[in-house]
């Protein structure tokens, strides 16, 4: 079994930096727009920050291995709907609710990064302690 080094981590420096990117753009369009009113099925900051984490893991995962997504196909917002009981008119809204507040927004996404660091973090140890027992065993 080959272990997998260091930068084959799917969360790499370079990807959550493009994805940093992207939703700069996103946020800068859509602070373009008047402010916006808090929507009706309003979904609370923390719950916010979890499924705009999962988005990142699901589009990471989709981008790093054509292979697994071919192999364990998932519909990445059907799973997000079913997970956090939302529709999509409903995420929309809240999406834009909070990304007409450019600073919140942005703290929003530092601690999507700041959990998508920890969580690369783990599996970089995991990786390691795999490697350190693979070495001794032989």
């Amino acid at each position: 079994m080959k272990l997998k080094q260091e930068n084959d981590c799917c969360l790499t420096d370079s990807k959550m930096k493009k994805l940093g990117i992207v939703f700069a753009i996103a946020m800068g369009l859509v602070a373009c727009t008047n402010g916006s009113e808090k929507p009706e099925k309003f979904i609370e900051e923390d719950k916010m920050i979890s499924i705009l984490y999962d988005v990142a893991v699901i589009d990471a995962m989709k981008s790093y291995s054509l292979n697994t997504t071919r192999d364990y196909p998932i519909n990445s917002q059907v799973y997000i709907y079913k997970k956090y009981q939302v529709d999509s008119l409903q995420l929309a809204q809240n999406n834009h609710y909070y990304a007409a507040d450019m600073v919140r927004y942005k703290k929003m996404f530092e601690k999507v990064n700041q959990l998508l660091e920890a969580e690369k973090k783990k599996y970089e140890a995991a990786v390691l302690k795999a490697g350190d027992q693979k070495s001794k065993a032989n």
